[in-house]
């Protein structure tokens, strides 16, 4: 009788366990489609242009206002560091952050809402940035802490494609601002000779190398940092396109996601 007693006992606490650990272990809920839909009040190509107005290293302090965007770069080939790139429907905007492996939670695709009370939209070598504050010791301006991040960079949706806008060199070095950090393709273009079947970039420096279209109407450095994943590749002899983000320093320079975004297989017609 005993024995019954503890077995009837056993089964009762196996299946309250049971039941407790079936309520912890239900499928979390999807947070992939979640859009906490905060009002938008302000575009990128507003923020971009506003920042544009600026001398080179000047900022200035944002008040309560709210853009989107989708997530175009991040840091996971390691060619871009501690920044992301966000474009909407109108322009782009780069991110700094104080922070490493941002593509765990910020990937390319992600949408996300920029809560901007308190940023800084600055002028960095004609670059719009939004940055978290200025050392003016160091002149150097600082990212968002990792633990401030998620009240100033708000997730949403994921995943979304952002299609590269096709352009010319003409169409870049006609009006640059207009496309500065976004995501853009540029055919019938080829490492110029001296930067084709070459590494990508010098394991001990940063490295640009240059492509020019053909027939030639201009030519474009390409920034390849030597932390990147693929420093060490060769870059293609061939003619084609590229998928990059239109950045600047001064001037207007590319800056390569990684090189599956790199597509000259055609055979090279130009010097």
């Amino acid at each position: 009788m005993r024995f019954h007693k503890i077995a009837l006992t056993f089964l009762l606490a196996t299946a309250t366990l049971s039941s407790c650990l079936k309520k912890d272990y239900d499928v979390p809920p999807d947070t992939l489609h979640y859009d906490p839909a905060l009002p938008v009040n302000v575009s990128l190509r507003q923020l971009a242009d506003n920042a544009l107005m600026l001398s080179d290293g000047q900022y200035y302090t944002l008040g309560d206002s709210i853009a989107y965007g989708i997530i175009v770069a991040d840091d996971h080939s390691g060619n871009i560091y501690k920044q992301m790139i966000v474009q909407d429907t109108t322009g782009g905007i780069c991110i700094l952050v104080d922070k490493t492996t941002i593509y765990g939670d910020y990937p390319v695709g992600r949408k996300v809402y920029l809560r901007l009370k308190g940023l800084r939209l600055a002028n960095y070598k004609g670059l719009p940035q939004l940055v978290y504050d200025y050392d003016e010791e160091r002149k150097q301006s600082n990212g968002i802490p990792s633990s401030l991040l998620a009240d100033f960079v708000v997730k949403a949706s994921y995943p979304h494609t952002v299609e590269p806008k096709v352009l010319t060199m003409a169409d870049i070095f006609s009006n640059p601002s207009l496309y500065i950090n976004t995501l853009i393709k540029i055919e019938d273009v080829q490492f110029e000779t001296s930067s084709a079947n070459v590494v990508y970039s010098d394991a001990v420096r940063s490295t640009n190398r240059y492509i020019s279209d053909c027939p030639f109407n201009g030519r474009l450095g390409m920034y390849n940092s030597s932390f990147s994943k693929f420093r060490g590749a060769l870059t293609p002899r061939g003619l084609g396109s590229i998928t990059c983000i239109l950045s600047t320093y001064n001037s207007p320079q590319l800056i390569l996601r990684d090189t599956t975004d790199v597509n000259m297989t055609k055979e090279r017609v130009c010097p």
